[in-house]
């Protein structure tokens, strides 16, 4: 039986929601504010999100949002979990049957998840569901050269997450979307515009640390420009690192990136179904 989220004792949630993720290749445990956080920070609802129960017990957990992007309405799922001794009572699949049916409801047009490359298990289940592949995405660290030379002809001007949202690529990951972002610029080099980008700060471990989620440049003859845009940030910003989450591989400002020097962490994927117009 499916509960929504908002009628069941949040801390019943966070319980099953870490007992999931207790084994997981990454394991994750969080608290109330944490979970809650991951919620309000990413809009997702507690109303189409839901627990499963099975004789009176929480076997799983699953996080849905929708949001319209470019004139294309999705269901991201999230964030999913079973419970390590519901593994084999057909959860998970019962969890994503639960999300495609309210995403057909709600008249969406795509449903996503990302999940980590090395989880062929979960991989394997989303196929047989008819999700597909969209790209990798990389998560770890950009290694920035020690230098004090910062181009002087390179400056940034705040965008607006509307502004921004109408030039991002259709399938940037839902997290890594402009409205999710701290900051959003326009890049200018020499007086002209040459792209935009995105990122969050967050200060880990007493460092300031930038997450840069979208990068773009125009056009390929500006494309070495890159080194450069990260250290002026790097400069502007105060930061001490620069870190890279579910960062599309396929685009050219990757690999700029991989030019300079990347140290990845995981790879995920990014699976997407193509929901019926009926």
């Amino acid at each position: 039986m499916f509960i929504p989220i908002d009628e069941v004792d949040f801390q019943k949630v966070v319980d099953t929601w870490n007992q999931g993720f207790s084994d997981y290749l990454l394991p994750i445990n969080v608290d109330k504010a944490g979970l809650e956080h991951r919620i309000q920070s990413l809009k997702l609802s507690k109303k189409l999100s839901a627990v499963f129960s099975i004789d009176g017990e929480l076997a799983g957990v699953i996080l849905l949002g929708i949001q319209t992007f470019q004139k294309t309405k999705v269901m991201w799922i999230g964030g999913m979990a079973v419970v390590p001794k519901y593994r084999r009572s057909k959860v998970a699949s019962k969890l994503i049957d639960y999300a495609e049916r309210l995403a057909n409801e709600n008249q969406c047009e795509q449903l996503v998840l990302e999940v980590l490359a090395a989880n062929e298990r979960a991989k394997q289940l989303y196929e047989v569901k008819g999700f597909q592949l969209v790209n990798e995405l990389a998560v770890g660290s950009v290694v920035l050269p020690i230098t004090i030379k910062v181009k002087n002809d390179l400056a940034f001007k705040s965008a607006s997450k509307k502004e921004q949202s109408l030039t991002e690529n259709q399938w940037t990951p839902w997290q890594n979307r402009c409205i999710f972002s701290d900051r959003n610029y326009e890049i200018y080099h020499e007086e002209s515009k040459i792209g935009s980008i995105s990122f969050n700060l967050v200060e880990e471990s007493s460092e300031r640390t930038l997450i840069l989620r979208q990068l773009h440049v125009s056009q390929r003859e500006d494309r070495w420009l890159v080194i450069d845009i990260l250290l002026k940030l790097k400069e502007q910003e105060n930061i001490d690192t620069i870190k890279i989450a579910n960062f599309d591989m396929a685009i050219p400002e990757y690999l700029e990136l991989e030019k300079i020097g990347v140290i990845l962490q995981l790879t995920q994927f990014q699976l997407a179904k193509k929901l019926s117009e009926e």
